[in-house]
């Protein structure tokens, strides 16, 4: 029953919460780098902003990840989606620079249940439909990243009496909202899929470690790759506003409108686009192809001249290359990790993405401050980073296939 009726029945709850919780997160993205300059700041500080939140998520997702390979995915994921709702009511009272940030933070600490929906998700899927499975997620990931932004561009007036002036309250208080909805869904209609693991003392003493995830043949490099891939990510995010302000003139309810064109494109992308590729390409192929689609985002947005049409064309290109890229990573380590490390493997993964989230805006924000171009340059960077590792890849898997056949 492993792969049947649990499954089938308890995929669309895990993806209308992780639709719900992302809808939240989203609503809050594109205002951000406005609340920073709000409060001072300039494109370091809204940087700062995002690697905090990456930060936290680097430290708490492994946790997570193990915690739901001791105690079970449901808790988890229900812990993580209320401990982000509280996040959100302190970001909507942040009148200081110091809880501004420790919102972000504690928001951060509360990301890991991606982490857990997808090891939730590999729970009940075969391996040839893992890569499919973890679109879905992707999708999910894209359709509220789709809306979110909008809503938060629009809530971001609410109560203003400025022209240009940003107000949090009422995008918070609703991004609150939904991830006590992702909660309440959760505890009520998610079953526990989490059959391996262990309870109270044994789970204590017996409790899965992710030094067992790292001996892992490759996983090593496999893990290397989310932190480069995330790079890229976690600069078009933290950066992107900031570039649009500059070079385009452009507010928050622009730059929401922008993301959301953006996750209506990688929601297609992920639903119909990553069976097919999986399937016919198998992951790591798939893969090129996404920062094929990546450096030719980029490719557009620095050679051709910057007006809304090449952004609106341009940086879906970007963010879908990379998202699709995270499917291919997250399938390619939960095939290669035993049944009962899933969480963890999976929670590192998610950790690790944080890593390359805290690194990327961080590093680039400065440079962006003397060369606009600079956050696509290093998105590009980071993808050929990932095309190389992927090539050597498939003449690993190529060699390893000869040396069969020589065998037989």
């Amino acid at each position: 029953m492993r792969h049947g009726k649990m499954g089938l029945n308890c995929m669309p709850v895990i993806l209308f919460a992780v639709f719900i919780d992302l809808l939240g997160f989203g609503i809050i993205v594109p205002i951000l780098p406005y609340l920073a300059m709000k409060f001072g700041g300039d494109a370091v500080m809204g940087a700062a902003l995002i690697s905090i939140y990456s930060g936290a998520a680097f430290i708490m997702g492994p946790i997570w990840g193990r915690f739901s390979d001791k105690f079970g995915r449901k808790p988890a994921l229900a812990g993580t989606f209320f401990g982000a709702a509280i996040s959100y009511v302190v970001l909507g009272f942040a009148d200081t620079v110091f809880l501004l940030f420790l919102a972000r933070a504690m928001s951060g600490a509360m990301a890991g249940n991606v982490g857990i929906a997808m090891a939730a998700v590999a729970d009940v899927t075969t391996e040839e439909n893992r890569g499919k499975a973890m679109g879905k997620i992707g999708a999910a990931f894209g359709l509220g990243f789709a809306f979110g932004p909008g809503i938060g561009g629009v809530l971001s007036s609410v109560g203003t009496t400025q022209e240009g002036d940003v107000n949090i309250l009422a995008a918070s208080s609703l991004a609150a909202a939904l991830s006590f909805l992702a909660m309440v869904l959760t505890a009520i209609y998610v079953p526990e899929t989490n059959k391996n693991r262990l309870e109270g003392a044994e789970a204590r003493k017996n409790a899965p470690n992710w030094r067992e995830v790292i001996r892992q043949p490759g996983q090593a490099l496999l893990l290397l790759m989310f932190v480069v891939t995330a790079i890229g990510q976690s600069v078009s995010f933290a950066l992107t506003p900031f570039w649009a302000t500059e070079v385009l003139g452009w507010g928050p309810m622009e730059v929401g409108y922008l993301l959301m064109a953006t996750g209506m494109f990688v929601f297609f992308l992920q639903l119909y686009g990553v069976g097919p590729l999986f399937k016919h390409l198998g992951e790591v192929k798939s893969l090129m192809v996404g920062v094929a689609i990546n450096i030719t985002g980029c490719a557009i947005i620095i050679l051709m001249p910057v007006t809304a049409v090449t952004a609106t064309i341009g940086f879906p290109l970007v963010m879908g290359g990379l998202t699709l890229a995270f499917p291919a990573l997250n399938s390619l380590v939960s095939k290669r990790t035993c049944k009962n490390l899933q969480g963890t493997a999976l929670g590192m993964s998610n950790g690790f993405s944080a890593l390359g989230r805290v690194a990327g805006p961080v590093a680039t924000a400065p440079l962006f401050l003397s060369n606009t171009n600079a956050p696509f340059l290093v998105i590009a960077a980071a993808g050929l980073v990932v095309f190389a590792w992927s090539t050597r890849e498939v003449m690993r898997s190529n060699r390893n296939g000869e040396r069969e056949k020589v065998t037989v």
